[in-house]
């Protein structure tokens, strides 16, 4: 499905040639101020500093932009407990003003904002801000929350020249919803956890599970970045399930799994210019290879244990990924599986250990259209052996692809 159109600001102050034929257009009756103190020309969009753009295929936006996302929680907080001895853990859950911005020349800036129903402010709030690389973002905790809000006016002023940026962003929502499942049908409490900019970024979006694995949240609609659906029992008899490039720019209804295996860094991508093959690459972790350096029994690897481990790593890639062939592994493009044409183990080199990534290839049937995002899933079983036993480790996962 493509990513739809949407409507944003984000010029600068006008020079003083555009303010004359600003205060023109404004004498003539073409032109009048709405409420953000900003400019409207009459029965149009505004022709100056408003555009329409496409969204990018990785954040929404692109080019001299600011992005708006707003998250009003359905609960005020969520309890955990543990399937080991530990104290049941409570997390406050709090409504979230997340402003992402691109493009804009580096330096200091004063923001403000407000959150808007149509013309009312229902909350206003300023920041200091850093422009680094033409990009900042801040996150905000708000008071209560704003369900009736559909825009957030803002104004970057620059402690430099005093220059501005300023615009007004809509604010669009996507239902996300469905269910959370362990695949040796126990339960242990879940959570969900969305970073719509990465892990270098603050930004992060907490989505309450019930106890029977539902879920149900109404989240800012756009791509999000990564996505871990993780639970009480990580590392202990579980791990944890992973989505990479989520597609949120539509209601969406999910069934994640999770298993013994994980699967990290999934990417998929495409040769440009070349044929349709489809490349994946992604990182397993076996929670039973973790395992066979829990020497004391109490199925965690801690202290002592995880030195050893770490220490195995810098020996092999394969100390906590399991060895895996291609008949191993099971890939569907939006829904309809997919034929492994090739398949190969990459070490990978952190500095100071060795993991495994694998890499598959398949040619697409069908071909997935150019310019949209589809959506790839992954399911790994691996035999491995704990204190004598045999275990099946399983671990699934997906990941957008956008086809250059």
């Amino acid at each position: 499905m493509s990513i739809q159109p949407f409507r944003t600001t984000g010029a600068r102050f006008p020079s003083k040639a555009a303010g004359l034929r600003l205060l023109l257009l404004v004498l003539a009756g073409l032109l009048t101020i709405d409420s953000t103190g900003y400019a409207q020309a009459e029965g149009q969009a505004d022709a100056v500093s408003n555009r329409t753009v496409t969204a990018s295929p990785l954040a929404g936006f692109h080019h001299s932009l600011v992005e708006a996302l707003l998250y009003n929680p359905s609960l005020e907080e969520v309890t955990s407990k543990y399937p080991y001895k530990a104290e049941t853990t409570t997390r406050k859950l709090e409504p979230t003003l997340i402003l992402t911005g691109m493009g804009i020349e580096d330096g200091n800036y004063a923001l403000h904002y407000r959150i808007q129903s149509g013309r009312k402010t229902l909350y206003q709030g300023a920041a200091d801000v850093s422009v680094v690389n033409g990009l900042f973002e801040n996150v905000f905790s708000l008071p209560k929350k704003y369900p009736e809000a559909d825009g957030v006016a803002y104004e970057l002023k620059s402690k430099n020249n005093g220059a501005s940026v300023h615009g007004s962003v809509p604010l669009r929502w996507s239902r996300f919803q469905g269910r959370v499942r362990y695949l040796d049908g126990g339960w242990r409490s879940a959570y969900i956890n969305l970073r719509p900019n990465g892990f270098a970024s603050a930004a992060s979006l907490y989505v309450p599970v019930a106890d029977d694995g539902r879920f149900d949240a109404l989240l800012p609609s756009r791509i999000y970045s990564v996505i871990n659906v993780n639970g009480t029992g990580y590392s202990y008899d579980a791990m944890e399930r992973w989505a990479w490039d989520y597609d949120l720019t539509r209601d969406r209804e999910d069934e994640f799994t999770i298993g013994r295996t994980e699967l990290y860094g999934i990417h998929a991508f495409n040769l440009r210019g070349g044929a349709p093959t489809v490349f994946v690459s992604f990182r397993p972790t076996a929670l039973s290879r973790i395992l066979q350096f829990d020497e004391d029994g109490d199925s965690r690897t801690t202290g002592e244990e995880r030195k050893k481990m770490e220490e195995a790593m810098k020996l092999s890639p394969t100390v906590i990924g399991p060895v895996l062939q291609a008949s191993d592994v099971r890939v569907w493009l939006n829904g309809k599986e997919q034929k492994i044409e090739q398949f190969n183990l990459i070490p990978e080199y952190n500095g100071t250990i060795w993991q495994v990534i694998y890499l598959l290839q398949f040619y697409p049937e069908p071909r997935p259209a150019f310019r949209v995002w589809h959506e790839i899933k992954l399911e790994v079983r691996s035999k491995e052996t704990l204190r004598g036993k045999e275990i099946e480790d399983y671990g699934q996962g997906s990941v957008g692809f956008y086809r250059q």
